[in-house]
């Protein structure tokens, strides 16, 4: 019977590869969005990565660096340098802030580079972004060659103009891009004498950074301290729960969609072989091994709709990476998988309607015409 199966599949083979690529094309539609908000998630946290730190302070109630504010006084700065186990406090200003041309307006991140140059260049060192003078601004190179801007053009940032010193790569997002000034332009402009928004705290070796970041909040009042993996973790989970509903709906009709050209074609299947399943029935086959072969040719088509499926990722994050440069795309293997097992399962269980079909076909058609 199972040879049987095979050879009914490869004499139909276009048939089966045509019902395999409308499954892949339904996973693709899933994945396509989740690729994106993982993308541009994976944009946003850039910035937390490539930052050196230990902990990050924030305000307290603030847990994300993403879509949030936070304002530290000069009291909670000092107080932070002087809990045990600190060896170093840098300050960062980093707030919303619209930039380009009036009326082009675009919403991004704007980061205030500190003015000593002890810490500019450490910063500059590991994360491998320019830090701009006085006067200078650096923009993501995409938001740039978006609004046709080239170095020594003027940019302007909030209600302030600053010139194009140079552009930066991978500090480009749809919801996050990030613009760096000088601290004395970002204070200036964000009207913030003393304080900052962000604390990078180092640790002195042999301290622990989820221990540090325990003392923080313990002897400090009205802050927040979270360790790197933790606040990138969460900056990313945020971004990814924007489009959480959306990505679950569209996953839904992609399995809804391959399920219905499962059942589709295992009817179609079903139908043009009837005499077959018939003559095996006269034989004598069981039931078991007609649903056995049944099955088989269901997950068979499904199977190769999910491997059509998970190939075609990688050709088309390339693709998109080159003709959509301003989207960020990245694929999950994990969604693949789990998207993949979903189909496969839900192949299994669409496959039960034609199958009521099969087990009920007469014998008798056998000796008919």
């Amino acid at each position: 019977m199972f040879f049987w199966i095979t050879k009914s599949l490869l004499n139909e083979k276009w048939s089966v590869l045509t019902a395999a690529c409308g499954i892949a094309l339904a996973l693709l539609l899933a994945l396509y969005l989740d690729a994106v908000f993982r993308g541009e998630a994976g944009q946003i946290v850039t910035f937390i990565e490539r930052t050196p730190a230990d902990v990050w302070v924030l305000q307290d109630g603030v847990s994300d660096l993403h879509m949030a504010r936070s304002r530290l006084s000069e009291n909670a700065i000092y107080a932070v340098r002087k809990v045990e186990g600190v060896a170093g406090v840098t300050r960062f200003l980093y707030r919303d802030s619209l930039v380009g041309a009036q009326g082009r307006e675009k919403l991004a991140y704007v980061v205030g580079i500190p003015s000593d140059p002890k810490a500019r260049t450490a910063w500059e060192q590991a994360t491998g972004w320019k830090a701009p003078k006085h006067g200078r601004v650096i923009l993501p190179a995409r938001l740039a060659e978006a609004e046709g801007l080239k170095t020594g053009d003027k940019v302007r940032v909030g209600n302030a103009k600053f010139i194009l010193s140079d552009v930066s790569k991978g500090t480009y997002s749809m919801a996050n891009p990030l613009v760096f000034l000088d601290e004395a332009d970002a204070r200036h402009l964000f009207d913030m004498d003393d304080g900052a928004n962000v604390l990078l705290v180092f640790a002195l070796p042999g301290t622990s950074p989820s221990d540090l970041a325990v003392r923080i909040n313990t002897e400090v009042d009205k802050v927040s301290a979270l360790t790197s993996q933790i606040l990138r973790r969460n900056d990313f989970n945020l971004a990814m729960q924007m489009g959480g509903a959306l990505i679950g709906v569209l996953e839904i009709l992609g399995l809804i969609v391959a399920g219905l050209i499962v059942v589709f074609t295992a009817f179609a299947f079903s139908s043009s072989h009837q005499r077959e399943f018939a003559m095996a029935k006269a034989l004598g086959a069981p039931a078991r091994q007609i649903t056995g072969a049944a099955l088989t040719q269901t997950a068979t088509i499904s199977l190769l709709g999910v491997t059509i499926a998970s190939i075609a990722t990688a050709p088309l994050q390339m693709a998109l990476h080159h003709w959509v440069p301003g989207v960020a795309v990245s694929f999950s293997p994990t969604t693949i998988l789990v998207l993949g097992l979903a189909t496969l399962l839900l192949a299994i269980l669409a496959a039960i309607f034609p199958l009521r079909y099969v087990l009920r076909v007469d014998p008798m058609l056998v000796f008919q015409g």
